[in-house]
């Protein structure tokens, strides 16, 4: 077998089984009771077992062209469906977005050799598509298309300009490379390859061309980490920072976990980060199989928040099911909900690849089947709120405007009412369930850096906890920062905590009293202070703390405990957020005449 993939045999029973369905057939067992969000992604197989010739297809690629057409590459196999054989590199295509795809069209022949792992990028300066492929996982090639994979050049081998001599191996992808967007490597076309030193130990490297794929060179590589990770075919995809996020499958080593990454700088041309195994990455519940990525949002390009997605099967075993959609904010240094996500299929599903499509959804091609991971090559497609939104469902909320120039709306919950308030209109809340909702934005982190929190707030009566501000996240060890009055032990409380880490602050009143009063937590270095009407009432030093808001995606709520626990039952105005401490004397100036103080305001919001 090859040394890149231990792909199994269709058992003859079951790839009978699986011919006799039709394209349109739906191989999906009985419903299994999971309480994890399931979107609505029937789809449709596109390449089906024993069509056209070929025996079976397996490991799909996607693109999107400059012009919206959606190009999916696959392995034509036969006789059979092992990975070695005389396999094609076949492409279809659809225009109108997946509902309709064109027959297979050869564009890499394996003839009596195993042509395999198409690795597909577009030039979105030039609109060419360049494919890159291997043969008998031994050499790598590569070729283009000019008009939308319609017509194909004839491949080109470049195996000595990518690969070491010494390496017994070597494979491109599978799935999409990319095209690098930020920094001085801008337009730079990248794709990840699997190699095998002479010595049996496994590998990935990052090859680059910087024409538009007419040549390539071989870039960062490493094999260091074996025997405990034995990494192979990588997934990349390009940070904000642009820095490259390398995620590779972890092909029987010594480690547990079934992933590893690394990271890679200066355009794929050198790793910052050797492929290890860390919490992040022992975290993924994912088998031992390929899986693929996509960059959907991207603060640098105006999103208020970064988001990556994985698509890959999600129960870990010896049997591959159970695709899922996961999502990392964080550039892969964190997953969320790394052992569920969104369940697009419940059954037996292998290699997948994403593609972004021209009207905004996203494209899913994967394999599946019912006796084992593969047979059909499925497609479907979704939004972002097929996975959840970070926010959650804001569609119809009534909004405040930020008055700051990062335009972060916040949205009014449980019937919050305006009101007149310190300075034209406030918010009123009832108590029970009103409260302001702050959208979850990468500005409204504040880390471990300096920052000031200030409002006006009033309220009266009762002695139950009145929070006022509780962001990023809650409990007895997660970062978060919260100021509530505890009228029922006369004091305003404030608390910052990094981990296990924790500045805590108190003052002698309520300030129950009806009356309006303005409120700042300002952190400013290690020292935490909390203002009142201008006046400095508690300090304290945190040296050792940390961010306070490490985790994503996170949440900000202004009269609200986050759990919903807690309620205010009073009245909030012209509430701020800066990414600096303030002077006391600007603390003074927004006490005195609600001063209009522009510089590192993340968020204002007058209502």
């Amino acid at each position: 077998m090859p040394v890149f993939r231990q792909r199994t045999v269709l058992l003859v029973l079951a790839l009978l089984a699986l011919v006799a369905g039709t394209a349109a057939s739906d191989p999906r067992p009985a419903a299994v009771d999971d309480p994890r969000p399931t979107a609505d992604l029937a789809g449709k197989a596109v390449l089906s077992p024993g069509t056209h010739g070929y025996h079976c297809y397996r490991i799909p690629a996607l693109v999107t062209t400059n012009d919206g057409t959606i190009l999916m590459f696959a392995e034509g196999r036969k006789p059979d469906c092992s990975d070695s054989g005389r396999h094609d590199v076949i492409v279809v295509r659809s225009t109108d977005g997946g509902a309709t795809w064109s027959d297979p069209h050869v564009v890499h022949a394996g003839g009596d050799s195993t042509a395999h792992n198409p690795t597909p990028v577009v030039d979105s300066r030039t609109g060419r598509v360049v494919l890159l492929t291997s043969r008998n996982y031994r050499s790598a090639w590569v070729q283009h298309s000019d008009d939308d994979g319609v017509t194909w050049s004839e491949p080109v081998e470049i195996t000595d300009s990518v690969a070491e001599p010494g390496w017994t191996s070597y494979a491109t992808g599978p799935a999409h490379a990319i095209q690098l967007t930020r920094s001085v490597h801008r337009g730079r076309l990248v794709a990840g390859t699997t190699y095998r030193t002479a010595d049996g130990t496994k590998g990935v490297a990052l090859i680059h061309s910087d024409d538009g794929g007419l040549t390539w060179r071989l870039g960062a590589y490493d094999h260091e980490a074996a025997p405990e990770l034995n990494v192979q075919e990588p997934s990349v995809f390009e940070r904000p920072d642009g820095s490259l996020f390398v995620l590779a499958r972890n092909e029987k080593g010594t480690s547990e976990a079934t992933v590893a990454s690394a990271v890679a700088v200066d355009g794929g041309s050198r790793f910052s980060e050797r492929f290890h195994a860390g919490a992040a990455e022992r975290s993924l519940a994912v088998p031992t199989v390929q899986a693929s990525t996509l960059e959907l949002r991207a603060t640098d390009r105006g999103d208020r928040y970064n988001r990556v997605l994985l698509a890959a099967p999600s129960r870990q075993g010896e049997t591959r099911e159970r695709m899922a959609i996961r999502s990392t904010y964080k550039g892969g240094a964190e997953w969320v909900d790394p052992s569920g996500g969104t369940v697009v299929y419940e059954g037996m599903s292998s290699y997948t690849d994403l593609t972004l499509l021209a009207d905004g959804r996203v494209g899913l091609a994967y394999e599946r089947a019912v006796h084992w991971s593969h047979g059909y090559l499925w497609f479907t497609t979704f939004t972002e709120a097929d996975l959840g939104l970070p926010d959650g469902d804001t569609e119809g909320l009534p909004v405040t405007q930020d008055s700051s120039p990062n335009d972060l709306d916040a949205w009014l919950r449980g019937g919050a009412a305006v009101v007149p308030g310190r300075f034209g209109a406030a918010v009123a809340l009832d108590g029970i369930d009103d409260h302001v909702q702050l959208p979850f934005a990468e500005k409204l982190a504040v880390s471990s850096g300096d920052f000031t929190w200030s409002a006006w707030f009033s309220y009266s009566g009762g002695s139950s906890p009145q929070p006022l501000l509780w962001a990023y996240n809650q409990g007895s060890v997660y970062s978060q920062v919260w100021l509530r009055a505890e009228p029922g032990q006369n004091r305003l409380r404030a608390w910052a905590q990094s981990g296990e880490d924790v500045a805590v602050l108190e003052t002698g009143d309520a300030y129950d009293d009806r009356r309006w009063h303005h409120v700042a937590l300002r952190r400013a270095g290690d020292r935490f202070t909390l203002h009142v009407d201008g006046r400095i009432v508690a300090s304290t030093s945190a040296p050792e703390l940390g961010s306070v808001s490490p985790k994503r995606p996170f949440a900000i709520h202004l009269g609200q405990r986050l759990d919903g626990a807690q309620h205010l039952a009073g009245k909030l105005d012209e509430v701020r957020l800066y990414g600096r401490a303030l002077g006391d004397s600007e603390i003074n100036a927004l006490y005195g005449s609600n001063a209009v103080i522009t510089e590192g305001l993340r968020i204002r919001l007058a209502f």
